[in-house]
């Protein structure tokens, strides 16, 4: 895991050094996708075409979401401000471009998904997304 080494102005000259761990995001992504087709998996034992639409669903929201917290964190420290400032601007723009991009391939490629399931996976997975980011960052 890598680490932000943090200096402060009565350390210049000292050896005291606190170090901030940069968060386990990909966590999240990774225990998203587990619970995700695990629920497929056993909807799929009932009805493909809805196991099939509640996994696209979820992973139009896993992706972006990825992708945005690739963006927010890739730096830190307080003289990165403005990188940080930056990446989250385009962390959220491309997080909203690749969402509407995914939902219009997918009405365009699968017009025989349940898109009620679609929506309604993409809708779910965000608190589910929420609680594990709070479980992850509190552990």
């Amino acid at each position: 895991m890598a680490s932000l080494r943090i200096w402060t102005q009565a350390e210049k000259g000292g050896h005291i050094m606190s170090t901030i761990s940069t968060p386990p995001l990909y966590k999240v992504a990774l225990l998203q996708l587990i619970g995700l087709f695990a629920f497929c998996a056993v909807v799929m034992l009932y009805d493909r075409t809805w196991a099939g639409s509640l996994v696209v669903g979820g992973l139009i929201q896993i992706g972006p979401q990825a992708w945005f917290a690739r963006q927010a964190f890739r730096y830190s420290g307080a003289q990165q401000v403005d990188k940080i400032v930056r990446a989250m601007y385009w962390g959220e723009s491309g997080k909203v471009v690749l969402t509407a991009s995914l939902f219009v391939t997918t009405f365009l490629l699968w017009p025989d998904l349940n898109y009620l399931a679609v929506f309604g996976m993409f809708i779910v997975m965000i608190p589910v997304q929420w609680f594990i980011t709070l479980k992850v960052l509190n552990n």
